[in-house]
């Protein structure tokens, strides 16, 4: 495994580095769940049962991890974040943060601050 001393990166390498971990993250969490999956509809196949009879038994299960993410008032994930002040968050949706709108009416990009 390589060893990365992250202590002499600047922020800007830090943000490219974390934005490339997510991106690998997810491809790896993607193959895993693929294989996961492909042993599963086997061992259905193997005991007699069919994909969709496991579906079916699944959703009880599947209904209540629904029900949490759909509930309204569910917080959006954070799209932009001040870098001088962490605890300024904007998600994106509806009108723009304060801190946002200052920094863009300063002369600054509203990719800048993307996370």
């Amino acid at each position: 495994m390589t060893t990365v001393d992250v202590s002499k990166l600047s922020y800007a390498q830090l943000l490219e580095l974390s934005r490339e971990l997510e991106h690998k993250i997810t491809e790896k969490r993607d193959e895993e769940l693929k294989v996961l999956v492909d042993g599963i509809a086997k061992k259905l196949e193997a005991a007699g049962f069919s994909v969709d009879e496991a579906l079916v038994a699944l959703q009880p299960y599947a209904t209540g991890a629904k029900r949490k993410t759909n509930q309204a008032g569910a917080t959006a994930p954070v799209l932009y974040r001040d870098p001088s002040n962490p605890g300024n968050t904007w998600s994106g949706r509806g009108r723009a943060a304060r801190w946002l709108s200052d920094y863009e009416a300063a002369g600054r990009k509203r990719e800048e601050f993307k996370v």
